[in-house]
C-alpha cells in the first residue's frame, strides 16, 4: 500500500485542481468557497484521513452488519465533516452529491497513474470502501440530531457568520486606502469609507453603500470616467494585477496623485468574478521626491545645477550629436577675503549674484552650474567658438556694469573657454581642462586687482558692503 500512499502524497495539487473543476462543471461551487486554500484544505483533510486509514489496517476495510460508525476511526472525517457542514446550512443532499466527486477525483488519480491490474483494483477498491465507511458515517451524524438540536445549531451558527460578516465589514470600511470593489461588468458593488470621502465629499458615513435600502450599482464610467481607459485595458489583458500613477481632483477640488492597483478577484469558483481598485495616496510622497530630486541635481545658494547634474550632462553631450560643444569655467575672485572680512553672509551674497549674472548671459539649453564653493562652469551644446567667445564676453560686461552700479558689492570673476568635437568622454575631458587652465592662468591676474578694489570698498562702505538694502 506504500505506492497508494505516496501517490497520494505526491499528488495534492492534482486532486485540488480536478474536484475543483468537477465542482465547476456540475455547479456545486454556487455554495463553495471562492478561495482556492480551502480546497487545498479540504483535499489535505481527506488525504490525511485516508493515509491514517490505511496505516491503521492495510487490509480492504470492509462494512460489517453491526459496524458501529460513530466510534469507527476510519470514519472519523465523516463524523467531522457533518458536524462542520450541518452547521453551515449545507443539506444531506448537497454533501453527498459533492462527497461523489471528492470520491471520483481519487479514483482518477488511481485510474491514470496505475499500470498493475492487481494492484489498480485493490486501490480502486481501498478508496471505495473508505468513501463508504465515511459517507455512512456522515449520514448517521446527520440524522442522530433531532431537528430543534439542528435549528438551534444552525441559530449558533448563524449569529457567528453575522458577526464575521460584521467584523471584516468594519476592517473594510475602517481601511485609509481608499477600495473600490467591481463586478465583471465593472459595476461599483461597493467602496469603502476612504473611498466615499475621497469621490463623494465629507458628506457620507461608514457602511452607508453596503446598508443602503436600495443599492445603486453605479457603473465605473459614471464616477470614475479619468480611469476607464486603464480598467479596460487591464479587464482586456491577463495580468493579475496591475500599478499605475495618476493624478485626478478628489471631491474637494484638490489635485492628488495616487498610485492605484488593479487586482482580479481571487475566487477560483467563478462566481465573485470581477476588480479590486486600491488608491494609494502619494501626494506628499511625491513632493518629498521632487525636493530630493531638486537637491540632488541643484545647488541650493543659487539655484543653478549642482557638480552633479553637470558631470551627467557631460556624459550625456559626450555621446554624440551635440558638436561642437564649448565649456567655460568660472572662478570667484575673493571669496576668502569677502568671507574673512564681511562673514560668510557677505560671501553668500556675492556668489548668489555671480550666480544670477551668469545665468542672465545664456540660453535655455546650456547648463550653468555651481561645481564648487567659488567655481561655476557652463556647458553649451551645439556651440562654435565664435558663439562662446561671445557668451565670455558677455559675462564680463554684465560684470563691469554691475560694479558701475553696485558700488557696495564689488565683483570679480577668472574666466577660460575652450570649444572642441567629442566623440567620446575623455575628448570632452581636455576640452574642460584647457579651460581650466585658461581660467587659473587669468586668475593670477586678477588677484591682486580684486584685493585692491575689495580694500577700497571696505573703507567706503565698511558693514554695509554686500548687503542688499545698502
Amino acid at each position: 500500500m506504500q505506492k497508494l500512499c505516496d501517490l497520494i502524497k505526491n499528488n495534492q495539487a492534482f486532486l485540488v485542481k480536478r474536484v475543483l473543476s468537477y465542482a465547476k462543471l456540475h455547479n456545486y461551487v454556487k455554495y463553495t468557497s471562492t478561495l482556492e486554500e480551502a480546497w487545498i484544505a479540504s483535499i489535505a483533510g481527506l488525504s490525511s484521513a485516508l493515509l491514517k486509514a490505511i496505516s491503521l489496517d492495510a487490509q480492504v476495510p470492509e462494512i460489517d452488519v453491526d459496524q458501529d460508525f460513530a466510534h469507527n476511526p476510519m470514519a472519523s472525517f465523516g463524523v467531522i465533516e457533518a458536524q462542520k457542514h450541518r452547521q453551515r446550512g449545507v443539506s444531506l443532499e448537497m454533501f453527498l452529491g459533492l462527497m461523489k466527486y471528492y470520491r471520483q477525483t481519487y479514483l482518477d488519480l488511481i485510474r491514470e497513474s496505475i499500470q498493475d491490474q492487481e494492484q489498480w483494483e485493490l486501490y480502486m477498491l481501498w478508496a471505495n470502501r473508505f468513501f463508504d465507511h465515511n459517507e455512512i458515517s456522515f449520514c448517521a451524524e446527520w440524522t442522530a440530531q433531532t431537528k430543534e438540536a439542528i435549528i438551534a445549531e444552525l441559530q449558533v451558527a448563524n449569529r457567528r457568520l453575522v458577526n464575521e460578516k460584521n467584523k471584516y465589514l468594519t476592517i473594510f470600511e475602517s481601511l485609509s486606502t481608499p477600495a473600490v470593489l467591481l463586478d465583471a461588468e465593472n459595476r461599483c458593488i461597493n467602496m469603502n469609507y476612504a473611498a466615499q470621502r475621497l469621490f463623494q465629499g465629507e458628506l457620507q458615513s461608514p457602511g452607508s453603500i453596503y446598508y443602503a435600502t436600495l443599492p445603486t450599482q453605479r457603473k465605473v464610467t459614471d464616477f470614475l470616467p479619468w480611469l476607464v481607459h486603464e480598467l479596460m485595458d487591464f479587464c482586456q489583458g491577463d495580468k493579475r494585477e496591475l500599478l499605475i500613477e495618476k493624478e485626478f481632483a478628489a471631491a474637494n477640488r484638490q489635485k492628488k496623485k495616487f498610485i492605484i492597483k488593479f487586482h482580479r478577484m481571487l475566487d477560483v469558483s467563478e462566481k465573485f468574478e470581477g476588480t479590486i481598485i486600491l488608491f494609494d495616496d502619494v501626494t506628499e510622497l511625491k513632493i518629498i521626491e521632487d525636493q530630493l530630486r531638486h537637491l540632488s541635481y541643484y545647488d541650493v545658494l543659487t539655484g543653478l545645477y549642482n557638480r552633479n547634474y553637470m558631470e551627467q550632462e557631460i556624459v550625456r553631450v559626450s555621446s554624440g550629436g551635440y558638436e561642437p560643444v564649448g565649456f567655460i569655467s568660472i572662478d570667484v575672485d575673493g571669496l576668502k577675503l569677502v568671507n574673512d572680512n564681511c562673514g560668510h553672509a557677505a560671501g553668500d551674497t556675492l556668489l548668489m549674484t555671480v550666480g544670477q549674472i551668469i545665468k542672465n548671459c545664456f540660453r535655455e539649453g546650456d547648463i550653468i552650474a555651481r561645481i564648487g564653493g567659488d567655481e561655476f562652469a557652463v556647458l553649451l551644446p551645439m556651440s562654435d567658438a565664435l558663439s562662446v567667445q561671445k557668451a565670455c564676453r558677455r559675462i564680463k560686461d554684465k560684470i563691469f556694469e554691475h560694479n558701475l552700479v553696485k558700488l557696495n558689492m564689488p565683483i570679480s570673476i577668472s574666466l577660460g573657454w575652450s570649444v572642441g568635437h567629442p566623440c567620446i568622454s575623455d575628448v570632452l575631458d581636455k576640452i574642460i581642462v584647457e579651460a581650466d587652465s585658461l581660467m587659473y592662468a587669468e586668475k593670477t591676474d586678477n588677484r591682486f586687482r580684486y584685493t585692491t578694489l575689495f580694500n577700497k570698498r571696505l573703507k567706503e562702505y565698511g558693514k554695509n558692503l554686500f548687503k542688499t538694502n545698502a
